[in-house]
């Protein structure tokens, strides 16, 4: 029994050894839970914004982003708003393609850019086109106003942005928009603005 006794009180150090030993790496795995486990929220959360705000026919819109000097994330936000990614999108009152261009303002286009009857309207449904052509569209509305939200708010709504810029009602200043008249403009501005926030917060920022 003697023997027995030394035995166990010998090995009470040990003991205690491991079960110090065993909470340290409790404590350890438990540290780095707190810190794996909000990353790993925060990174599915950034994916899954990324699947609503995608960047497909990348090459096309860097390309144009890049010719016409535009934000990329502006053309993305505008394609999402018109026709979020589908190629084949068609509105009730014709506009076509990606960008949502009108068949009118398509021949307008080529004429603005001396290539009348290069394109048909069926051509507005090639990604590369609709992209080219309608980021063409948005820098020179941006040139006409040198504001981006005017630019925005004429390619929904055309030229009748001249004639708010020159009412008070609309327009302090004559150079950008208090506000807009048209609630289906006024909401497409700021479907476009908020599209276009989030591009740069998930992939430019």
């Amino acid at each position: 029994m003697a023997v027995s006794r030394r035995y166990k009180k010998k090995n009470k150090k040990p003991n205690r050894f491991r079960k110090i030993i065993i909470f340290l790496l409790v404590l350890t795995v438990a540290v780095g839970g707190f810190i794996f486990i909000p990353k790993f929220f925060e990174d599915s959360k950034t994916n899954l914004e990324k699947t609503s705000y995608p960047r497909k026919y990348s090459e096309y819109v860097e390309k144009a982003a890049k010719e016409y000097s535009l934000e990329p994330a502006l053309i993305y936000a505008v394609i999402r708003t018109e026709s979020n990614f589908d190629p084949e999108a068609q509105s009730s009152v014709g506009a076509c393609g990606l960008m949502q261009i009108m068949p009118s303002s398509f021949e307008w286009l080529q004429q603005l850019r001396g290539c009348e009857g290069t394109y048909t309207s069926d051509d507005l449904f090639t990604p590369e086109i609709c992209i080219d052509y309608g980021s063409y569209l948005l820098k020179y509305f941006y040139d006409l106003y040198g504001d981006e939200q005017c630019a925005v708010a004429a390619y929904n709504a055309g030229f009748v942005v001249s004639d708010w810029l020159e009412n008070s009602e609309y327009s302090s200043d004559g150079k950008t928009l208090d506000n807009i008249p048209y609630p289906e403009t006024s909401n497409y501005v700021d479907k476009v603005d908020s599209a276009k926030k989030m591009y740069i917060k998930l992939y430019y920022s």
